[in-house]
């Protein structure tokens, strides 16, 4: 599981260096997460079942949330963020995508790195006192094409 149990300024202290960078925040069922706007190639809604890319490939469409953590389910996703590979097409679908802005990214100690189910964490952002983690989703979309994630 992805979510960490941790009060935000125990995560500060923990952790080093810092990088801006602009993000999205999305939100699952459950959770919220940034994603940098760099690892996203498209936004929209999301797409119907069976849909296919322009090459007439089907589309690997997961939803981000239970990927992340088994319990972040609930509502039909309406919302998607695409990341094209070489060979794929991927889209996760979320609940909603929030507005585009610059976060300072605090890199995940060590300990803390080891402890995630994937290496699928860029590291956190504070909000509000409580860490939020910054997705790979270049590194998640490699790994759902290449079939090592169900």
């Amino acid at each position: 599981m992805l979510h960490l149990q941790a009060v935000g300024q125990e995560l500060v202290h923990m952790i080093g260096a810092t990088a801006a960078t602009l993000a999205f925040e999305v939100q699952t069922a459950r959770r919220r997460y940034f994603v940098p706007r760099g690892h996203v190639d498209q936004l929209g809604a999301a797409p119907l079942p069976n849909a296919s890319e322009a090459h007439g490939r089907p589309l690997l469409t997961r939803d981000l949330g239970p990927l992340l953590d088994p319990e972040d389910s609930g509502a039909p996703a309406r919302q998607a963020l695409t990341v094209l590979l070489r060979r794929r097409t991927v889209v996760l679908r979320v609940q909603r995508i929030e507005s585009l802005e610059s976060v300072t990214v605090h890199p995940l100690a060590p300990l803390l790195r080891r402890r995630l189910r994937a290496p699928w964490v860029l590291g956190a952002v504070i909000r509000d006192d409580q860490p939020v983690l910054v997705l790979d989703m270049r590194r998640i979309a490699t790994d759902l094409a290449l079939g090592a994630v169900l």
